[in-house]
């Protein structure tokens, strides 16, 4: 139902450092590594140890878990030290609790000319809940870029507000 590079495809370049929040079993992750190429990399980040083992091994089999980092978050703090170019939280942010500390934890890893979009489902997300997260994102040093339309989702593409500082 949801094409990986279509929907991340023209945000990622050779390269890069990239991050999926939240990445489940690796349907994007995955995707993510054939687009970064053999010099890019991929955070996978998840708070299961089940779905990073899937990454894992799914990665393993297609050749590409050199380019996979496979980090093991706590669900109040992501605990990432590197900077990226990119970062994708598909259907996730909705289960975050404090989203503030999230929102604000993922802006301080934005490289400066960084991305970071955001995908939540329209049968699970209000207009208005998404519209809340974004008023967070934008008080985290998060400014939108752009409304990238997707079937059956709401979707930000933000990046830090010119001037701020990651």
């Amino acid at each position: 139902m949801q094409n990986p590079y279509k929907i991340v495809g023209k945000y990622i370049k050779e390269g890069q450092v990239v991050m999926d929040l939240g990445c489940g079993p690796g349907f994007f992750s995955l995707a993510m590594a054939k687009l970064v190429g053999e010099k890019g990399k991929v955070i996978s980040v998840d708070i299961q140890d089940e779905m990073l083992q899937m990454v894992k091994r799914k990665s393993e089999r297609e050749g590409l878990s050199s380019r996979i980092v496979l980090h093991k978050a706590q669900p109040e703090k992501l605990g990432i030290t590197e900077m990226v170019d990119f970062t994708l939280a598909f259907y996730m942010v909705h289960e975050v609790q404090d989203k503030k500390s999230f929102l604000s934890e993922v802006s301080s890893h934005l490289k400066p000319d960084g991305r970071f979009l955001i995908v939540e489902p329209k049968f699970h997300v209000s207009k208005s809940n998404f519209d809340s997260t974004l008023e967070i994102a934008r008080s985290a040093g998060l400014e939108q870029i752009s409304e990238p339309k997707f079937s059956f989702d709401r979707a930000v593409l933000l990046k830090l507000v010119s001037g701020k500082k990651a």
